[in-house]
């Protein structure tokens, strides 16, 4: 209570576990301060938006720390998509892994895959049509260890998630499938984190005066396999970058990167995928 009293203190940044985070944060705000709040913003959509109508209606900055967006190689990943040097997106796979820090405060999918929506977010940068998913847990009652999620983006743009906190090995890469080339980035490759395979299926038309293919016999699928290119990155602190912005958009009067409408699609992500699981839970156990 002393900071949010104290008028030398401008901004607030709050990194306790989720389920404090609305009531902190309506706090600092009531309070007149700027707030950075740590990921996820809330524990539902509906806390979310309560915290964005407040920051709003008292014109205070409120920031959320999906920090991979102040990766140098994320923010490179999505200029290359851009570029259409990948092609056509078809998917993008993120795998979050690793053997603990097991938390009772929440499951794997709203401790790890928030990382993994805003970057699939940032990267795809369409509407989500339909997700599904799947947990299990093993450790304790009702708290997933382990996550499979899906996300359907429009233009036939496919998502996929795997975060677990019970896995032998620590992984922290996405791959980036297109119709010319393919993707890796390995955050825990911090020499070369981004890879780029000029590998592929094209679609060759056995006669070219035919035009749209109508059967099977008129067309022929070619695997191609050629160069890899490795991407260095100099890559500064996220974290310090985070900051840094926040501490920007504070003088400068403008919303922060990561704001927090952005924090809010990403906890109505998460709680679609969490209604989408217990629904498949209740399925399974009906079926069996």
């Amino acid at each position: 209570s002393a900071p949010l009293s104290d008028p030398a203190v401008g901004a607030i940044v709050i990194a306790t576990p989720v389920a404090s985070h609305a009531t902190m944060a309506l706090h600092a705000l009531d309070a007149g301060k700027h707030v950075l709040v740590e990921k996820p913003l809330a524990t539902s959509a509906a806390e979310a938006e309560q915290i964005c109508l407040r920051a709003e209606g008292l014109d205070r900055r409120l920031m959320v720390g999906h920090t991979f967006m102040y990766n140098r190689a994320v923010r490179e990943v999505k200029a290359i998509i851009d570029s259409g040097t990948l092609g056509d997106i078809y998917y993008v796979f993120c795998r979050r892994l690793q053997l603990g820090i097991v938390r009772q405060d929440v499951d794997a999918l709203w401790n790890l895959a928030p990382h993994d929506v805003s970057i699939m977010n940032f990267w795809i940068d369409r509407p989500i049509e339909s997700v599904a998913s799947v947990g299990q847990a093993w450790l304790q009652r009702n708290i997933a260890d382990v996550v499979f999620a899906h996300l359907n983006y429009a233009g036939n743009v496919a998502g996929h998630i795997h975060v677990s906190w019970l896995d032998p090995n620590k992984v922290r890469q996405v791959t980036v499938v297109g119709s010319r080339k393919m993707l890796i980035f390995d955050d825990i490759a911090r020499d070369a984190p981004i890879q780029i395979f000029d590998k592929g299926v094209d679609i060759e038309n056995i006669d070219a005066n035919l035009g749209t293919f109508e059967t099977y016999a008129q067309h022929r699928l070619i695997v191609r396999a050629g160069d890899v290119w490795l991407r260095h990155v100099d890559i500064p602190e996220p974290l310090d970058v985070e900051l840094s912005e926040f501490a920007d958009s504070i003088q400068e009067g403008r919303p922060p990167l990561t704001d927090g409408r952005k924090g809010l699609e990403v906890v109505r992500i998460l709680e679609r995928l969490t209604k989408a699981m217990n629904l498949e839970q209740a399925r399974l156990s009906l079926v069996s």
